[in-house]
């Protein structure tokens, strides 16, 4: 296949970057912005839509605004949205909206991340816990057959028809098997997580790039409301900071990350506090960090809405993608605004950050 042209849409900023590092290289980076217009023009592109957190109405009227994006006017385009791998946030509204506006000739909707143990089995999307395979809540099958939609559940290997597919997938070889059923076809919508992209990207023979390792001084932004995050921020000892509004905390960290070289900080919130509430506090408090020290060699942020909030803040322009530091770690450049040129690692996952943080 031909190098691509990447046009991907995604509901959180994480997402947008994690299945963008596979395309991605330092002499071919992935521009992942939050506009709806930068979506159009020349070079890969991957938007965030900011939907994760808002309502299914509102979630799918910002996708159908921005869904004529993914066509590119360039042949080789390879039109992906990113959906969770287990299917949070507002996918089926979004997806339905891209396929009302769209109208793919074929669309291909295969959800499996092998690598993080979520599977499709039986047209249902699966997670391992506890040793266990566990069904997911959503079931995207049955919703989008109610909403009006015919589709095909299909195995890998199977004989692609024109429509909707929906395929199950256990493994990368399984993914592979289903990108290349679709090889030579236009105007296919594709849509599954970062195990369906790091497949269409092998099929294109992009092998993704691994970038070096974090250089410091490095702050970490955890704004992940996960318990095994803080489980693991507990094991970083005193460079592991709660911040929790007091004078004089961003002239503590600016001294740690000189003098040691590395500081997570969190936000601390009194008992109770509602999500939304939860979300406002931490964005205020880190932005009002951000705004108080120098840029760091490299910026590590736990949470989707933490980096959106951070790059808003920084007055950011865009993230430039240039590969990953380890599986599940996508490595970044801020563009624009007061850190330009920052190094930015984001990563969602508790299990990732256990081996981000034992490096």
């Amino acid at each position: 296949m031909s190098e691509p042209v990447l046009r991907m849409l995604a509901d959180d900023l994480t997402g947008a970057l994690d299945s963008a590092a596979a395309f991605a290289s330092p002499a071919a980076p992935v521009a992942v912005r939050w506009s709806g217009p930068a979506v159009q023009g020349r070079g890969a592109v991957a938007l965030d839509s900011g939907t994760r957190e808002v309502g299914a109405a509102a979630a799918g009227a910002a996708v159908a605004a921005l869904a004529p994006g993914l066509w590119a006017e360039t042949s080789g385009t390879v039109a992906f949205k990113k959906l969770d791998s287990l299917l949070r946030g507002n996918e089926v509204a979004e997806l339905c909206a891209c396929l009302d506006i769209l109208l793919p000739t074929t669309c291909i909707i295969a959800p499996a991340f092998p690598a993080q143990r979520r599977i499709t089995r039986g047209g249902r999307q699966m997670q391992w816990v506890d040793g266990l395979w566990c069904t997911v809540a959503t079931d995207l099958v049955s919703s989008l057959r109610r909403a009006g939609f015919a589709l095909a559940e299909l195995r890998p290997g199977a004989r692609l028809p024109a429509g909707i597919a929906v395929f199950d997938a256990e493994s990368d070889a399984d993914l592979d098997a289903i990108v290349a059923a679709a090889a030579g076809q236009e105007d296919v919508l594709w849509v599954g997580s970062g195990g369906l992209a790091a497949a269409l990207a092998r099929a294109h023979g992009v092998h993704g790039s691994r970038a070096p390792a974090p250089a410091f001084p490095l702050l970490g932004l955890v704004g992940s409301e996960h318990p095994a995050a803080f489980a693991q921020l507990a094991r970083l000892g005193q460079r592991h900071v709660a911040l929790s509004g007091q004078r004089g905390e961003d002239r503590n960290i600016a001294a740690r990350l000189a003098g040691e070289g590395c500081v997570f900080a969190t936000v601390s919130l009194p008992a109770g506090t509602k999500r939304t509430n939860a979300a406002r506090l931490i964005a205020a408090r880190f932005a009002a960090l951000v705004s108080a020290l120098e840029p760091p060699k490299t910026l590590f942020v736990a949470g989707g809405e933490t980096l959106r909030s951070l790059c808003a803040a920084l007055g950011a322009d865009h993230l430039d993608v240039t590969g990953e530091i380890m599986p599940g770690v996508p490595c970044s450049i801020l563009r624009g605004g007061r850190w330009d040129g920052a190094r930015s690692s984001p990563s969602p996952a508790p299990s990732v950050s256990r081996s981000f943080f034992s490096n």
